[in-house]
């Protein structure tokens, strides 16, 4: 018998992959995504970016080339630390995420239809505060991610 919890696992896989395919037509990736929604809340470094994703630092160097070329990031100078370069989230970069979130929004709407989308966004709502607390549990406070 299958656990009481599987559909809603099953409803989570499904949707991402609905929502890589939507990346893959765009020009943001899942994972650029994801590093744009950290960067919405302040700066990071990229070895905080690495260890949020959990990728390895080339890689995430790789990601952070991509997304400066786009013009969405960009580097400033730690304030209380001139040795040390943070990563920004520029205008144009919130501008994308956010078509980005819109654009997978319309697609999750779509794929469940006949349901209640008011009840349906409250609890994604719901959902999300608490995963953003346990997130800041597992990772401290400075990951904890953007509004």
């Amino acid at each position: 018998m299958a656990d009481a919890r599987a559909p809603g696992v099953r409803l989570v896989v499904s949707l991402y992959r609905e929502f890589e395919q939507v990346a893959r037509r765009g020009d943001l990736s899942m994972a650029q995504y994801r590093t744009m929604l950290l960067l919405l809340s302040g700066s990071r470094r990229a070895g905080e970016l690495a260890v949020a994703n959990a990728v390895t630092k080339p890689t995430v160097s790789s990601m952070l080339n991509g997304l400066r070329v786009a013009g969405w990031i960009a580097d400033v100078v730690d304030e209380t630390d001139g040795r040390v370069t943070r990563i920004v989230l520029t205008e144009s970069g919130r501008d994308r995420l956010h078509r980005c979130e819109a654009e997978l929004a319309e697609r999750m709407e779509a794929l469940l239809p006949g349901v209640d989308t008011a009840e349906v966004r409250r609890l994604l709502g719901d959902l999300y505060r608490a995963h953003a607390e346990t997130r800041e549990e597992r990772l401290g406070p400075a990951f904890r991610p953007g509004a």
